[in-house]
């Protein structure tokens, strides 16, 4: 199981490129099944909110998130209290990481995911977890 960021949902969506295209290659891997995944519910927020926000479509985001929640081999995980308490112990552990980044590290390991797919290099040199990047 792999845990997927935000940026993996918004890059085909938003960009064109080598990056969008292996994001794209990373979903389309899941749905065929040859890759088991989860995210947070934070993810279904980043995700509208920055399509909303660049392509102006909020018919168009809230769209793209319904098909996101009935993706196959995709599991949605809920953001509890204790992910919270344990996104703070992060952000005083590792003082680059942002709030919303360490929500995502405190649900991913919470869930027993050590694997962390995205293009955010703030992921790097965290020990609970492995990122693999799209370069």
């Amino acid at each position: 199981m792999k845990y997927l960021d935000a940026n993996i949902f918004l890059l085909p969506i938003l960009y064109e490129g080598d990056k969008a295209n292996k994001a794209k290659k990373i979903l389309e891997s899941m749905v065929q099944g040859n890759l088991q995944c989860a995210t947070a519910s934070l993810t279904l927020d980043e995700f509208t909110w920055a399509v909303v926000k660049i392509k102006k479509d909020r018919k168009k985001a809230i769209e793209v998130c319904k098909d996101i929640l009935e993706l196959p081999n995709l599991k949605i995980l809920a953001v509890s209290s204790n992910d919270l308490i344990c996104a703070l112990g992060y952000m005083e552990k590792y003082e680059q990481l942002k709030p919303r980044d360490a929500i995502h590290l405190a649900v991913c390991t919470n869930s027993g995911i050590f694997t962390i797919i995205s293009d955010d290099s703030d992921f790097d040199n965290i020990n609970e977890i492995n990122r693999e990047g799209l370069d």
